[in-house]
């Protein structure tokens, strides 16, 4: 296995819990967990580290995802050369279409670019693996796949991997599993996005990280605003940061990711 191009070092970025909420910060979460508790219980009993290192960098890039990303822009150009070429008025119609979709394709294709997997003796690593500026990023919720979000064995309660489709579809659409790397747009009533699940459109194959939410490293992660012209009650809303103790990432080596980690 090749030498990786990028090596983390120093300490992350973390968060604070406060009520439902997160409040960024630049320091390690300094919260004791409960004696006898599934957190304790995980800081008592640590995993395990493999003593090779597992980089996937771009694990949610795959074919599907580069065609809804790059079809519609390309669509939309070759649309607009026709319109003025032939100065058919319903080309305008059918470019105007296409800009929207674009906008939103590509817009998820962004946000899932950076996404990789990145496991050594110092734990699970998940978001910009390869990107050095990642360490100094503040990204919006709804850009959290550019952050770094580190857990560090004795914090990982339990790791799995999901290939079966009924399994990712029930994933995806989980109320617990809200997030905006697989979606344009909030919900209606989405009022927190959950950091630390990556799942991305057209995901084949994932993997899932229980971990101690009190003993990991988070990019520190910005709200954001969305609008929805009273579609829901209101103009508009602010959806918040909220650590999730379910990590999600997708991969595109399920079988190898499942030997490394002796599953």
């Amino acid at each position: 296995m090749g030498r990786p191009r990028t090596v983390l070092t120093g300490a992350l970025p973390g968060f604070h819990r406060r009520g439902p909420e997160l409040r960024a910060s630049r320091h390690r979460a300094n919260l004791s967990p409960a004696p006898g508790s599934p957190a304790g219980d995980c800081a008592a009993s640590p995993a395990s580290a493999p003593p090779e290192v597992y980089l996937e960098a771009r694990s949610a890039l795959n074919g599907r995802l580069l065609a809804y990303g790059l079809l519609p822009p390309a669509l939309a150009v070759t649309c607009l050369i026709f319109a003025v070429a032939t100065a058919q008025p319903w080309l305008g119609d059918a470019l105007g279409l296409l800009i929207a979709l674009s906008l939103a394709s590509s817009g998820l294709l962004y946000r899932n670019w950076p996404t990789g997997i990145r496991i050594d003796e110092s734990g699970i690593t998940i978001g910009a693996v390869l990107s050095v500026r990642a360490f100094h990023r503040r990204p919006t919720v709804n850009h959290q796949s550019w952050g770094l979000y580190t857990c560090p064995w004795p914090a990982v309660q339990s790791t799995r991997i999901v290939t079966a489709r009924d399994e990712l579809r029930q994933i995806t659409k989980s109320p617990r599993n809200y997030t905006l790397t697989n979606r344009w747009g909030s919900k209606p009533g989405m009022f927190y996005c959950n950091i630390g699940v990556l799942t991305s459109p057209f995901m084949r194959a994932a993997l899932v990280v229980e971990v101690n939410q009190f003993a990991v490293w988070a990019t520190a992660t910005r709200p954001a605003r969305f609008y929805s012209n009273g579609m829901d009650g209101s103009f508009s809303h602010l959806v918040r940061p909220l650590l999730s103790p379910t990590w999600i990432v997708p991969t595109r080596h399920p079988e190898k990711l499942r030997a490394f980690l002796g599953q």
